[in-house]
């Protein structure tokens, strides 16, 4: 195996030093592809040799092995995993287990590699995450080419587990908190649409200008859970990132639906505040296209003034052409009336700091619903998770990528002569350094004699 790596060695020196030393100027990004290119193909080379050498140890301890209950079945299977350097193809032997009759790799096992898996879990993790801005195809296209099926992209993002992003150690303190509650219409792939909520927590909104953006802001999908488990969530991330007793006023903003209305059941010192984008596409509802009617409404919202606003849907009821129209100025008093505590907090200036449907756009509808794709159920579930763990700032680790745990172990002994071929070689590659065979005495030659004569490998 020694002579296998050392030859892995040399035909990669002699491929670079050939591609260097050719009769013209290579270009910065040529260099950069090429060298990029071959440095991969010799990392998934000895990725391929690695598996292998570790197969051939499992298989050398016959005792270790028979003890529990393993015996070789046949070798020479094929293996090809995908690796963030390329494809790495290896042959390995099959055991059968004497005590249960089961048969497996056990070079896999000990490598971690799953049985049906394609696709190295570092390159999962990528693949994920870039799946969270992007479709499954495309993210293979960036990932890996296009060599990966937008099958295998979505089976990684279903696999996913343990995507939780972790309070920050100090408690924060504010006087005001915001918690802005809306929701998602996303199609399905049986032609039906579901619902996604979506709460935001944040301690304001800084900046000029359209470059505004919300401070400290936190997310939390609520796709297939309860709505008492969702405001749960919420409560216990508030308890456990801010105190709580330094808390003047926590504003709930939304649209007045009965789910979000529950969340001031669970949080403390809250007050709902009537989102003013669902307002405003009420009163351009109502006002019918006549900016007059527009204005004064608007004008008797923001002072409160519910006086006014029931003199103009007086006005408006008795001009109304059909019952119809009718039936809409008295659903429209009726949301009002049912709302009016959101709408005279308007009148609180610490209340106003609100972006509830550009949090939907950004977290949900971007990778949900804006473009023509039908879901499924579990997909969107997971989709909703990975989303929101993405725009809270996390990232996608390979400790993320759920696998089963390896029922097969190798020994510090077994491990040692494995990694003796390397060792064997690392020397070999050493004592043919010209510099050292020269005579000369230099710092140089004495650190590299230094390493030969002492076994460190390098």
């Amino acid at each position: 195996m020694s002579n296998i790596i050392y030859q892995i060695f040399e035909n990669y020196i002699i491929d670079v030093m050939g591609f260097l030393s050719s009769n013209k100027i290579r270009k910065l990004e040529e260099l950069e592809s090429e060298l990029k290119k071959k440095s991969d193909s010799l990392n998934a080379q000895l990725i391929s040799t690695y598996c292998e050498i570790i197969d051939e140890a499992i298989f050398k301890d016959r005792a270790g092995r028979e003890k529990k209950g393993y015996v070789a079945e046949h070798k020479g299977d094929k293996r090809e995993i995908y690796t963030q350097f390329g494809n790495a193809s290896f042959s390995r032997r099959y055991y059968r287990n004497k005590a249960d009759g089961t048969y497996s790799y056990l070079v896999d096992a000990v490598m971690g590699i799953e049985s049906y898996d394609r696709v190295s879990n570092t390159v999962s993790a990528t693949l994920v995450e870039t799946a969270s801005e992007v479709s499954y195809a495309k993210s293979s296209d960036y990932v890996c080419n296009g060599d990966i099926s937008r099958q295998t992209v979505m089976n990684k993002i279903r696999r996913t587990k343990g995507l939780k992003t972790e309070a920050p150690e100090q408690k924060r303190r504010v006087r005001y908190l915001h918690v802005e509650a809306d929701e998602d219409h996303v199609s399905l792939q049986d032609g039906t649409d579901t619902i996604v909520p979506l709460i935001s927590i944040h301690e304001g909104v800084e900046g000029n200008g359209k470059r505004r953006k919300c401070i400290n802001i936190h997310h939390i999908g609520g796709f297939g859970k309860r709505v008492e488990d969702i405001w749960q969530e919420a409560a216990e991330w508030i308890y456990s990132v801010y105190e709580v007793e330094e808390i003047e006023r926590i504003y709930l903003h939304g649209d007045g639906a009965a789910w979000i209305k529950t969340g001031l059941s669970y949080l403390p010192k809250a007050q709902f505040v009537l989102d003013r984008y669902h307002l405003n596409k009420a009163l351009k509802e109502i006002s019918g296209g006549d900016e007059l009617v527009y204005v004064r409404l608007r004008e008797a919202v923001n002072k409160a003034d519910k006086e006014s606003i029931r003199k103009i849907c007086g006005e408006l009821r008795r001009n109304a052409c059909d019952e119809k129209a009718r039936k809409k100025v008295n659903s429209f008093m009726n949301y009002i009336t049912t709302n009016w505590s959101g709408i005279a907090a308007y009148q609180d200036e610490f209340s106003r700091d609100s972006n509830t449907e550009g949090h939907i756009s950004h977290v949900l509808s971007s990778r949900l619903s804006s473009r023509p794709a039908g879901w499924s159920r579990e997909g969107l579930k997971a989709m909703v998770e990975l989303r929101v763990y993405c725009c809270n700032g996390g990232h996608v680790e390979t400790k993320h990528i759920r696998k089963s745990e390896g029922f097969y172990k190798v020994t510090k002994k077994v491990l040692s002569k494995a990694t003796k071929v390397y060792k064997d070689a690392s020397r070999e590659l050493i004592h043919n350094i010209t510099l050292l065979n020269s005579g000369k005495v230099t710092l140089l030659t004495q650190t590299l004699r230094s390493i030969r004569d002492n076994g460190f490998a390098i």
